[in-house]
């Protein structure tokens, strides 16, 4: 068995611990549980969950997806952001390993992963509540911009030009008072420029508003009494723009030129 491959399984595992952190921190912020000092439960019956009910994704599967006391259902939230965090984690080992893959670049690598990590934990709390929270959308903003400094190095100039997208975004809330975007989407828009820097945060900004037009017009034909006013979480769009432009930079480069 290769070594290759048994990292990138390394990588696999580390998301889904990762990804089961990432469900705690979306379940309990601002809820005033503690983030390790309140035990796991079913939220049916109140039954303190064993190790073996904790073992991310594998303990899903075995139970059948329910409380192995109630038999009450478990929510797919908690499998799905682990095994995507997972993926994540293998795809972003993956590039690093064919892009860097030395000893000295591990630290670049664990840049990455934070980065999946936060982008993750805020699309599912968006999705989830319909608010971005400053905590989150802090962190990532300080990540990435210390990552620009340490391993980006974008120049002064560069660093304007990347948060001309959160600013655009920015506009867009006060000039509509909340009612067109979230002040939240521009603080985690002005993080993902940092990350990408220029042209890669403008292209993080079209695709969000194209897929996030897409969804909403398919959401519409689904429902025969789609709610005009219904409130679609914008920052999941923003940190799958983020993802894919990072993932896939070549692919944007070659479909943007031609706009």
């Amino acid at each position: 068995m290769s070594p290759l491959f048994l990292l990138g399984t390394a990588a696999f595992f580390l998301g889904l611990v990762a990804g089961s952190f990432a469900n705690v921190l979306v379940l309990r912020f601002n809820t005033g549980m503690g983030m390790g000092n309140v035990r796991s439960e079913c939220f049916a019956c109140g039954k303190v969950l064993g190790w073996q009910e904790l073992i991310p994704l594998v303990s899903f599967l075995i139970q059948g997806g329910r409380c192995k006391q109630c038999r009450s259902k478990i929510s797919w939230q908690y499998p799905l952001v682990e095994l995507s965090l997972g993926l994540l984690y293998v795809v972003l080992y993956f590039k690093w390993q064919t892009t860097y893959g030395r000893f000295e670049d591990i630290p670049l690598l664990a840049f990455w992963f934070a980065v999946g990590f936060l982008l993750l934990v805020l699309s599912v709390y968006d999705i989830r509540h319909k608010v971005l929270p400053d905590h989150f959308s802090y962190a990532f903003f300080a990540l990435a911009l210390a990552g620009n400094l340490v391993f980006v190095k974008s120049s002064p100039h560069g660093l304007l030009l990347s948060l001309l997208p959160a600013l655009f975004l920015f506009l867009l809330w006060a000039g509509s008072r909340g009612t067109w975007m979230g002040l939240g989407d521009a603080k985690l828009m002005a993080g993902g420029g940092f990350f990408l820097g220029w042209p890669g945060a403008l292209w993080v900004l079209m695709l969000a508003f194209w897929w996030g037009a897409a969804f909403g017009i398919i959401l519409m034909i689904g429902e025969r009494r789609a709610n005009l006013k219904r409130e679609i979480p914008f920052g999941p769009f923003i940190a799958l723009g983020v993802l894919s432009v990072f993932l896939f930079p070549e692919i944007f480069d070659n479909i943007f030129i031609f706009i």
